[in-house]
């Protein structure tokens, strides 16, 4: 909550939110009087001074001016100073989210899902932004580490052994810390370029010098804007520079490259149900300039360069086949083969995008726990959706996709289709499947291609 909205009346969410905040002030003062707190909430609130119209009105005018700084303070010192220090897990890091939700269960994605379908249909489901600390790409590959707890802590612990010399002593202290190193290793995680070449790793060691600059004067704990320490960020840039150079035995570079293939790969999955689950949850998708393919940026400026818009054409105009689409998953046609077609089924049935409930669906079976999947239904036509997560623990071999028999006996329940109703996969060449006894079972669904929006009509449903 960034601000509340007070003008004439207080809305009931308003004085929530006031009454909690005044609370937890109250708790943290041992002040023996503490009847402050009760004026402030009243101040707040627009209620002070009720008896008297000029001071009622002048507390009012300061309710709705203190309202407005809130936003900008609150940012201010969350955004562009605690999001780089609290260096967990980065991809939790961004505007509009907390570090503290370490992700939804399925369950509570459900419920969220629902209780958006019921009342805030029309919502904008944003991924990337003009102002976001990093791109969707890069938060799915940094989500991947949250699957690896292990393999992830033991590649800090040799990192940081590997990396101890290149450090510089800044008043006393070793420069970087080793805060600003945990978050340099977890930026170079999710923004590690895919296709890199001996120019592409030089500027991408120049992004990574502006942006861990940028970081440690936002996060004020050794340099700052006003304040600038510049030992301090020569040791920042030179030890960036002293693990991205490939002198031909960087023994950091080599063990880097080598672990985060296999992170790279996850992150694309990640993001392909990502887009799955945006473009047919409720609300209203958006994408931002370049995403339509892979992007790795960061923070701005990095994420307001200019876009490539003759490649996506171009990639886009040899679209025509989910094989297509998944020849090669590093030049990104997958994501905008996913785009291209779920862009389209919105068109073609705008209705149930904008106006349809949202139904969870039940998944029994070895990898139940691998798959959320979910309905949208209208007037008797709905598209069921079916994303894969948590694909570090499918066991999936190099260069392969998670399709076919790795998924054993894992089925979707469908009780509401009639046994014999058609689906059509639209991200599978309009492939049909048929419903059985038993659902539909995911070996059959993901043959192709990882993901699945199953189309269906009127006709093929159960009577109420």
């Amino acid at each position: 909550m960034y601000r509340t909205y007070i003008a004439d009346a207080v809305s009931d969410e308003d004085r929530r939110y006031i009454e909690w905040a005044v609370a937890r002030a109250r708790r943290r003062v041992a002040a023996a009087d503490t009847s402050i707190f009760d004026f402030i909430k009243t101040v707040l609130l627009g209620e002070a001074g009720a008896n008297d119209a000029v001071v009622s009105a002048d507390v009012r005018h300061f309710a709705r001016k203190f309202q407005q700084v809130t936003a900008p303070v609150m940012a201010k010192g969350v955004e562009d100073t605690s999001f780089y220090i609290y260096n967990r897990l980065l991809s939790l890091n961004d505007v509009g989210g907390d570090p503290a939700t370490f992700g939804y269960g399925v369950n509570a994605f459900h419920g969220a899902s629902a209780d958006r379908a019921a009342r805030w249909p029309h919502t904008m489901l944003a991924t990337s932004t003009h102002d976001n600390k990093r791109s969707e790409d890069v938060r799915m590959r940094i989500d991947a580490l949250s699957e690896l707890p292990g393999a992830w802590r033991l590649k800090l612990r040799r990192w940081s052994r590997i990396n101890r010399s290149k450090k510089r002593k800044v008043n006393g202290e070793l420069a970087p810390s080793r805060n600003d190193e945990y978050l340099l290793y977890q930026t170079l995680v999710g923004s590690f370029p895919i296709d890199e070449g001996a120019d592409g790793l030089a500027g991408f060691c120049a992004r990574i010098e502006s942006y861990m600059i940028k970081a440690v004067r936002e996060a004020k704990q050794h340099t700052s804007w006003a304040s600038h320490n510049e030992p301090y960020e020569t040791a920042v840039v030179e030890f960036v520079r002293a693990l991205l150079v490939d002198t031909g035995h960087n023994l950091f570079l080599e063990d880097f490259r080598a672990a985060v293939q296999p992170l790279i790969r996850l992150g694309m999955l990640n993001s392909l149900s990502m887009v799955l689950i945006k473009l047919t949850s409720p609300g209203v998708p958006d994408t931002y300039q370049g995403n339509e393919l892979w992007d790795f940026s960061l923070v701005d400026p990095d994420n307001r360069r200019p876009v490539d818009y003759e490649l996506r054409r171009r990639l886009l105009s040899q679209l025509h086949s989910a094989r297509d689409a998944f020849e090669n998953l590093a030049d990104g046609r997958a994501k905008l083969y996913f785009l291209k077609k779920l862009l389209a089924l919105r068109t073609r049935m705008p209705d149930l995008f904008l106006h349809g409930g949202y139904t969870s669906i039940q998944v029994l079976g070895s990898h139940a726990a691998n798959i959320v999947a979910y309905a949208r239904r209208h007037r008797g036509a709905g598209a069921i959706a079916v994303a894969g997560r948590l694909f570090a623990t499918l066991g999936i071999e190099n260069d392969s996709l998670p399709c076919g028999a790795l998924w054993e006996d894992t089925r979707l329940e469908l009780p509401f289709m009639e046994e014999g109703s058609v689906l059509r996969n639209v991200l599978d060449d309009d492939r049909v499947h048929r419903v059985e006894a038993g659902g539909v079972r995911l070996a059959d669904l993901f043959q192709r291609v990882p993901g699945a929006v199953l189309v269906y009509d009127r006709g093929e449903i159960k009577p109420d």
